[in-house]
C-alpha cells in the first residue's frame, strides 16, 4: 500500500549541489508521495524587510552537504527502493502552492545574456513580491514598480546526480533532470526522467510562482514553495535517454545543449522518436507529422546548457 512522506527543509535536507555520494534524507517505496517543502532558490527563509535590504537565509547546512560552488537551495535525496539505472523514474506533480513573498531581479552583472542585451551595466533591479496563491496573483510592493502577475506554480530543479563522483552543480540541466526550467511542468503534469544512480536519490528546488519560455532576466519569480506533492514510481516500460513530460495538453520531448540549436534538434528528435513509438509510424511518417502539429519552444537561455522543448498537443493526431 502506498504511503504520504513529508520533507521540510532542514540541516538534514538541505543542500546546494547533485551528488550520489550525498546520504538520503528519505527512503521511499515506488507508488509513494512526498510533500515537500522549499525554500526559494537562494536560500531565503522570509521575505526582504526593505527595499534594497538583504532577505535572512538559512545558514545551518550540514558539514557534507557544504560546497564551495554556488548551487540553489535544493530538498532530498529521496531514495527509492529497487530504483537502479536504465529505469524511468515517473514524477507526477499533484499540487504545487507558493509560498507568500517572492522575487526577481534584471541587469548589473556580466552575466552572458546581460552582456547579449547590453544590460552589464545597467543598474541591477530587484523586484518584491507579494502572492496570493489562493486568486493566483502577484502584487509587486517597494519602489515605483506596481504591477500584477498571473501566478502559474512550477519547480524549476528536479532531478537526480550523474553517475560520477563528486559535486555536480545544480545550475544546468542534464539528462536526469537538473535546473529544466519548463514552466509547463504545472500541477497535473508528469514528468519521465532516466534514472542514472541506484536509489534514484531525487531532490528538488528553484520553485517559480511565474516564468516565460526562455527565463530570459536570469531568475523568474523566484518564490519559496509551501506544498509541493509528487507521486513517485518506477517504469521499466519506458526507456529514455532524455527528459519527457505529459501536461493536461500535450506530450513534451526536452532538449539540452550548450548550442542552442543542437538542443532544438535533440528535442525536435526525439519527439519524432516518440510520434514514432506512440502511433507505430514510421520515422518518416512520424516526422511529416511533426512538421503539422509540433511546436518547438525555447524553455531556457540562462544555464549555461541551454534548452528547448518540442510540444505535441493531446489531441493532434487520431
Amino acid at each position: 500500500m502506498s504511503e504520504v512522506h513529508y520533507l521540510k527543509p532542514d540541516s538534514n535536507s538541505l543542500h546546494g549541489f547533485f551528488s550520489k555520494d550525498l546520504t538520503p534524507a528519505i527512503e521511499i517505496a515506488s507508488g509513494d508521495s512526498v510533500i515537500f517543502q522549499t525554500l526559494d532558490a537562494a536560500w531565503g527563509i522570509e521575505k526582504r524587510p526593505g527595499p534594497g535590504q538583504p532577505r535572512k537565509k538559512f545558514t545551518n547546512l550540514r558539514e557534507d552537504r557544504k560546497t564551495d560552488q554556488f548551487g540553489h537551495a535544493l530538498v532530498g535525496p529521496v531514495y527509492i527502493k529497487e530504483a537502479k539505472p536504465g529505469q524511468t523514474l515517473e514524477v507526477k506533480i499533484n499540487k504545487i502552492v507558493p509560498g507568500e513573498w517572492g522575487w526577481t531581479s534584471a541587469g548589473g552583472f556580466p552575466s552572458y545574456w546581460n552582456k547579449k542585451l547590453g544590460m552589464d551595466n545597467e543598474p541591477e533591479v530587484t523586484l518584491d513580491f507579494n502572492l496570493d496563491h489562493k486568486n493566483m496573483i502577484g502584487r509587486s510592493f517597494f519602489g515605483n514598480f506596481d504591477f500584477e502577475v498571473k501566478l502559474h506554480p512550477f519547480m524549476g530543479i528536479m532531478g537526480m546526480p550523474p553517475d560520477e563522483s563528486g559535486h555536480h552543480s545544480t545550475v544546468v540541466p542534464r539528462f536526469c533532470g537538473g535546473n529544466i526550467d519548463c514552466k509547463e511542468l504545472q500541477a497535473g503534469s508528469t514528468l519521465y526522467l532516466p534514472i542514472p544512480v541506484e536509489g534514484a536519490l531525487f531532490s528538488l528546488g528553484e520553485g517559480h510562482a511565474a516564468q516565460g519560455d526562455g527565463e530570459v532576466g536570469g531568475p523568474a519569480l523566484e518564490c519559496p514553495m509551501d506544498h509541493v506533492d509528487i507521486t513517485f514510481t518506477l517504469r521499466d516500460d519506458l526507456p529514455l535517454s532524455m527528459p519527457m513530460a505529459k501536461t493536461e495538453k500535450g506530450w513534451i520531448t526536452l532538449g539540452v545543449h550548450e548550442n542552442l540549436e543542437e538542443a532544438m534538434w535533440i528535442a525536435l528528435k526525439n519527439m519524432i522518436d516518440f510520434i514514432a513509438q506512440h502511433y507505430n509510424l514510421s520515422r518518416s511518417e512520424a516526422h511529416a507529422y511533426a512538421t503539422m502539429v509540433v511546436d518547438l519552444r525555447i524553455t531556457q537561455i540562462v544555464n549555461f546548457s541551454k534548452g528547448v522543448h518540442a510540444f505535441l498537443p493531446i489531441d493532434a493526431i487520431k
